[in-house]
């Protein structure tokens, strides 16, 4: 009796020199982050094997009633293992929790762990719900779902500036879809780069003020057809707008670093 009080009141002073098998401390994570909605991740727990004999069981990946995956483990006495299940979150906030059971179903130990998960950014509303915008010139929105997988936050930022951007595009192209119904009228009907043929004839013998309307009708309507392909094409327009904008900054700088004399 002595001897079996003696080691009950060790393990009760020493509950360290007991071996168990279980979860390390804070060993639920993300294989990335932040993650954002719709990315695939994945789930990570660490197992740890305390005793001296080996143990096998699974480890199940749920949330709340939602199983996301069931992984068989089998650790060697005192050794760890990893263990991973692949996920595809929404938006929102998760609370993941991992689950060790032994070969007989008895649930050895819990591991939960929250995680946020981003919104994808939304796309502008004038880019992708205004039809006539649409067939008027190309949407940027591939451009903001760039910035999109990059930084959420920036895209969110620069969505209303790409929404006003698009608009005024929109209008620089009626604009220029009028110059070019102009220049073809004072050209006979051609686009840019066809023969006029027999329209220049008959409009040279109609006298030099004919001709002259002529040649600028064709100056208009080469210079219109020019920019309306550059506004109509994000693809186009938005770096050609960045080397601007950094000229402008260039010029500025250049400006202001420039001394002064009296």
């Amino acid at each position: 009796m002595r001897y079996i009080a003696l080691a009950a009141l060790v393990l009760i002073l020493f509950p360290s020199y007991v071996g168990a098998t279980g979860f390390a401390k804070q060993s639920l994570f993300l294989s990335k982050t932040p993650v954002t909605e719709g990315d695939t991740v994945l789930i990570h727990a660490v197992v740890e094997n305390d005793t001296t004999a080996s143990f096998t069981g699974t480890v199940v990946f749920a949330e709340g009633t939602d199983k996301i995956g069931v992984v068989a483990v089998t650790i060697a006495a005192g050794g760890a293992n990893a263990v991973s299940v692949s996920w595809k979150p929404t938006a929102g906030s998760h609370t993941i929790e991992a689950q060790l059971t032994g070969k007989d179903g008895s649930v050895v130990e819990k591991e939960s762990a929250t995680f946020t998960i981003n919104e994808k950014p939304k796309p502008a509303s004038s880019t992708s719900t205004d039809p006539e915008l649409e067939a008027a010139i190309e949407s940027s929105q591939n451009i903001q779902n760039e910035i999109g997988q990059y930084s959420p936050a920036a895209a969110s930022t620069t969505a209303p500036a790409f929404a006003a951007i698009d608009s005024l595009r929109a209008k620089a192209a009626d604009a220029l879809d009028s110059g070019i119904a102009w220049g073809k009228s004072k050209t006979g009907g051609k686009s840019a780069g066809e023969v006029l043929g027999d329209a220049t004839t008959t409009v040279a013998v109609g006298g030099v003020m004919g001709a002259v309307w002529t040649v600028l009708g064709l100056i208009v309507l080469y210079i219109c057809t020019l920019l309306r392909f550059v506004v109509g094409s994000a693809g186009a327009f938005y770096p050609l707008l960045t080397i601007v904008f950094f000229y402008i900054l260039w010029r500025t700088y250049k400006r202001f670093r420039r001394p002064k004399y009296e």
